[in-house]
């Protein structure tokens, strides 16, 4: 049977005023919440408010932030009483876990950064560098793992210098299949050129 428009008419009627108790419920919830906090001191309004203070209307919200800026101009910086100082110390404290763990994520990440920088340093040649003489000249080169890996730099070929402190020299040389072999020679046995493709 389909509705009438006095049926339609009480329906709109009922959802209104349930709409309207409704609001005045959560309006009286909020005033009460309200006059609740106020009671309370400075550093369990503002932690209210940083949370977000879901139980309060926007109106209520700034009746609160209102009475937390009327306190605190109410006492001169020189002469607020220990319990205002003690709040804000414990607001601090409260919230010194999350800046711990925000230092702590940064410090990772610094430490991370200069590893890698540090590490692409050690690794990456300052030149190249061949053998000033035209005949091979006899030196002992090394693998990681201390294994010989030659005995020989061979004239015309190109070195990646890693390292040149105290008038001696650090090369480096990729071996296939086996890795870098690196040996110390007199930087004077060396000059300079232009990169590794001619060998």
């Amino acid at each position: 049977m389909p509705a009438t428009p006095e049926d339609v008419h009480a329906r709109l009627t009922r959802a209104d005023r349930a709409a309207r108790e409704a609001a005045a419920g959560f309006e009286r919830d909020s005033r009460a919440a309200l006059t609740r906090l106020k009671t309370r001191p400075i550093h369990e309004r503002f932690a209210a408010l940083e949370e977000g203070a879901v139980q309060l209307l926007p109106e209520h919200r700034r009746e609160l932030l209102l009475s937390i800026r009327d306190r605190s101009d109410a006492v001169g910086p020189g002469a607020r009483p220990a319990p205002g100082h003690a709040s804000r110390i414990a607001v601090w404290r409260g919230r010194l876990p999350f800046r711990v763990r925000r230092l702590t994520r940064d410090a990772l990440l610094a430490l991370c950064l200069l590893l890698a920088l540090l590490l692409a340093y050690r690794r990456t040649p300052i030149s190249w560098v061949e053998v000033r003489s035209d005949r091979d000249v006899a030196i002992a080169w090394v693998m990681p793992d201390g294994r010989p890996a030659g005995d020989r730099l061979v004239a015309g070929r190109a070195y990646a210098l890693m390292r040149d402190a105290d008038g001696m020299a650090e090369l480096r040389d990729w071996r296939p299949g086996e890795g870098y072999a690196a040996t110390r020679v007199p930087s004077d046995w060396l000059r300079t050129r232009s990169g590794p493709a001619s060998r």
